[in-house]
């Protein structure tokens, strides 16, 4: 919210004024307009939200987010159209393996872009909370997002964030790999 109050005062007085100033049609044209453009974009996110919910009761593992772009251009070779095309972060689809969670950039993306894999190994933790509809980074959504953070120790580009409208099962797809991954790691212990 840091920097966008302008645009918030002047998106609460347009509505308010006009009105006030008795101006019926102009304030019905404008919640005409404020409808046609976010209601799409409710649309959008809500159908995306009900098919991950959906592939996650059916057992997919996959989830679909966008990680910050100054962070995925530690992960990929960026040019700088995605900073026009994606300032709000790279859209990508996050799946699991039995080596870890592989990151991949979803269309309208190029697809000169090959996924990457992190390894189970090398995820410290992973935490989930709420993030509202503002990122940090200018991700804008109407619906509530959630930022799920992968703590990455060895990594220089430190934590991986991936805002999504949906985590449902991630964290704890995550925790049990971990925990089968520890496990594996006892049983091939040689007892001495």
């Amino acid at each position: 919210m840091r920097g966008r109050g302008w645009w918030l005062f002047l998106a609460a007085a347009v509505p308010v004024g006009l009105p006030l100033l008795a101006r019926w049609r102009a304030a019905l044209a404008f919640a005409g307009l404020a409808a046609a453009a976010i209601g799409p974009l409710f649309l959008v996110q809500w159908w995306a939200r009900r098919r991950q919910r959906a592939a996650h009761a059916a057992g997919a593992e996959h989830w679909s987010g966008h990680v910050p772009l100054h962070r995925a251009a530690v992960i990929w070779e960026l040019g700088a159209g995605f900073a026009l095309l994606f300032g709000g972060g790279v859209p990508v689809r996050v799946t699991t393996g039995s080596d870890g969670l592989t990151l991949s950039v979803r269309r309208p993306a190029s697809r000169r872009h090959p996924p990457v894999t992190v390894l189970w190994r090398d995820i410290a933790a992973a935490r989930a909370a709420p993030a509202g509809r503002f990122t940090e980074w200018g991700r804008v959504a109407v619906l509530p997002m959630t930022v799920v953070t992968l703590d990455l120790p060895g990594d220089p580009g430190g934590a991986l964030v991936v805002t999504t409208h949906d985590a449902a099962g991630l964290i704890e797809t995550v925790k049990a790999n971990k925990i089968a991954e520890s496990m594996g790691a006892v049983n091939e212990t040689p007892d001495g």
